[in-house]
């Protein structure tokens, strides 16, 4: 179900529609980790690559895996790898939510054993009771800086910077 199309290439729009759900599905299915007001963002990926979540906060400062927990709250809760279960749903969550501007994004630093060249992969962003979802190709030795951007209000309803 994870790997998909041939060792080299990446999937069909068939088959990548297919991973997409499955990966929506895991979201859905496993614990959010929500906090009261707070940010969770997390990328759902299957067994192709190892990918990494990267997340930038109102306060400028970037959540992954050397910057865990950062000065501004947030903390990286597992850093999966090519040896961890799929599929992989890597999380940042930050307590408290700050108003102003968020970056998503994704690093695709190796590819698996077998892994496809482009792997499909879904954010979730959790900004109190506001919902994104975004899907994505990553391509192993690229990272996209911006996968999801947006602005979120902070705890109290408070708008961001105009």
């Amino acid at each position: 179900m994870w790997a998909l199309g041939c060792a080299g290439g990446g999937p069909s729009a068939e088959e990548a529609a297919a991973q997409y759900l499955a990966l929506e599905r895991a979201l859905e299915a496993a614990p959010a980790l929500e906090s009261t007001g707070g940010l969770v963002v997390r990328l759902a990926f299957g067994a192709d690559a190892d990918l990494d979540l990267y997340v930038t906060d109102a306060g400028h400062e970037t959540v992954y895996f050397g910057n865990s927990p950062s000065a501004t709250g947030g903390e990286l809760l597992a850093d999966l790898r090519c040896d961890a279960p799929v599929p992989r749903i890597e999380t940042v969550r930050f307590e408290h939510r700050r108003a102003g501007g968020v970056r998503v994004g994704v690093d695709a630093p190796e590819r698996c054993a077998g892994g496809l060249r482009a792997v499909p992969f879904v954010v979730e962003l959790r900004a109190g009771t506001e919902l994104t979802l975004r899907r994505g190709l990553a391509i192993p030795g690229r990272f996209d800086v911006i996968v999801l951007e947006t602005v979120v209000s902070g705890e109290s309803g408070e708008d961001g910077p105009t």
